[in-house]
């Protein structure tokens, strides 16, 4: 009776590599992968999160208001998360002019891979 016999081949170097970043050294556990998308809005606008943390930058030279939290230029609204959390929350982005050219704000979101 004849088998059938598997053979494995030998991982590449960057296999091996991935395998290694999959993994805290400290721990032996996995890492939690996440990135970092970002966003760049002129209009008034909804703005759904499902993210573990979302950043508003006001970059334009107009205010901003965020659900009722009024962002002058340059500032800037940080929310987030504890560990394995996800945010939900709609946020209304409102420019008080909404045809002024110099409207913008950039929304960074932090979403788990």
């Amino acid at each position: 009776m004849a088998q059938n016999i598997t053979i494995r081949s030998e991982l590449t170097d960057r296999q091996k590599w991935e395998l290694s970043n999959d993994y805290s050294k400290a721990s032996g556990k996995l890492f939690q992968k996440y990135y970092i998308e970002t966003k760049i809005f002129n209009t008034s606008s909804k703005v759904y999160s499902d993210c573990n943390a979302i950043i508003f930058i006001n970059t334009g030279t107009t205010n901003v208001n965020v659900n009722d939290v009024i962002l002058a230029p340059t500032q800037k609204l940080t929310l987030s998360g504890n560990f394995a959390e996800i945010d939900t929350t709609q946020y209304q982005i409102t420019f008080s002019n909404p045809i002024d050219p110099n409207n913008q704000v950039t929304i960074l979101r932090k979403l788990y891979a």
